[in-house]
């Protein structure tokens, strides 16, 4: 069954007017009522699927981009955490509206990937790995181990 609609038209004071109506709707001013009917099909919905609960958020990946090796951050080199509080956000990205992954402690070595990405506005980022979780870390928080 198609889309179904009533139209009364009507004039008042010499001015036409063409108004839509739900179907079942009585007029209450004395209207000529049409039924106009459509022949287009209803869509099919029973096809989709329809998400009963909550969705459940998925983990942001983790970014690879494959640059070049930049010289001053050799890959498989050791690293120490440096200059920050107490920990160094591990992001899955190498910009800070990244997801959180975990932390490097103060103090704490990590391991360059060789993955550098160089922001003209957010600085140089590296891929790191530690002991618990692989991801990004700001450059500038990090020092040569040795």
């Amino acid at each position: 069954m198609g889309v179904r609609a009533i139209v009364f038209c009507g004039a008042v004071a010499g001015l036409a007017f063409v108004a839509l109506s739900l179907a079942g709707m009585v007029s209450t001013w004395g209207f000529d009522w049409v039924t106009i009917e459509s022949e287009e099909p209803e869509p099919d919905i029973s096809a989709e699927a329809t998400p009963t609960g909550a969705q459940e958020l998925l983990p942001e990946p983790v970014v690879v981009i494959d640059f070049e090796i930049d010289e001053r951050y050799p890959p498989d080199t050791r690293w120490t955490v440096f200059d920050v509080p107490s920990a160094l956000n591990v992001r899955a990205g190498p910009a800070t509206g990244h997801q959180i992954l975990g932390t490097a402690n103060l103090g704490s070595t990590v391991t360059l990937t060789g993955q550098v990405v160089e922001s003209p506005t957010s600085g140089t980022w590296v891929q790191i790995r530690t002991n618990t979780v692989d991801g990004w870390v700001f450059a500038a928080y990090l020092t040569p181990e040795g």
